[in-house]
């Protein structure tokens, strides 16, 4: 499922629990969609062993998120009329490199940079990463194996590895918890607040250095 065919589960409904392709539409996209559209994402499992994710959306009750979420599914795109996102299309020279449903061809919202891209949550974060299971598993694992050498060694020795691969695993996925909850701290919106009325203008630019004409 890609990000069009996405798009359109998020009509205005108060809730959207479905399957998505996670081949096609990775997390930071994903964020970035439900931004868009009003959403916040509550939720992202994988099923199974496929490449399939259950995605958890529900409105933001935020005035500015359905009022962004509506200008999406129907954008008013006339000259001088206000955008809630910045947008681009043929006419900048620079066709957007995806059009939702019902836009233009070739119109579409600006990518964000990487570093302000939705992201998930400290507490959603928490929730979804819990690197003290490997402790857990890898301690149980390190119990049972010393039991089974007198009488199985080989499935002993089998386990004790496993075992040990627990235990070294849990440093660095919590280190990677650590990261992804640093970076969620990071508030920021996607993108700068359009300069509004009264808004000074930008200082006049400084003198040029003659030297660097020679």
């Amino acid at each position: 499922m890609d990000l069009t065919r996405t798009a359109l589960l998020f009509d205005g409904r108060r809730t959207v629990d479905e399957l998505v392709d996670s081949f096609t539409l990775d997390e930071p996209q994903l964020r970035w969609l439900c931004w868009l559209y009003g959403y916040r994402l509550e939720q992202l499992r994988q099923v199974g062993r496929s490449h399939h994710k259950r995605v958890r959306a529900v409105l933001d009750p935020d005035p500015a998120a359905r009022v962004r979420g509506a200008w999406m599914r129907a954008p008013d795109l006339r000259s001088g009329m206000p955008a809630p996102v910045p947008w681009t299309g043929p006419h900048t020279g620079a066709p957007a490199g995806w059009t939702p449903p019902g836009w233009p061809p070739g119109c579409g919202p600006l990518r964000p940079a990487p570093d302000r891209m939705p992201r998930a949550t400290p507490e959603q974060v928490r929730s979804e990463y819990r690197p003290a299971g490997l402790l857990v598993i890898g301690g149980v694992l390190a119990v049972v194996a010393p039991a089974l050498a007198a009488s199985a060694p080989v499935a002993a020795a089998a386990l004790g590895a496993v075992a040990l691969a627990f235990l070294l695993g849990y440093l660095p996925a919590r280190r990677h918890r650590d990261r992804l909850v640093e970076a969620g701290a990071d508030r920021r919106p996607p993108y700068d607040p359009p300069p509004g009325p009264g808004t000074p203008p930008p200082p006049p630019p400084g003198p040029l250095n003659r030297e660097d004409d020679r």
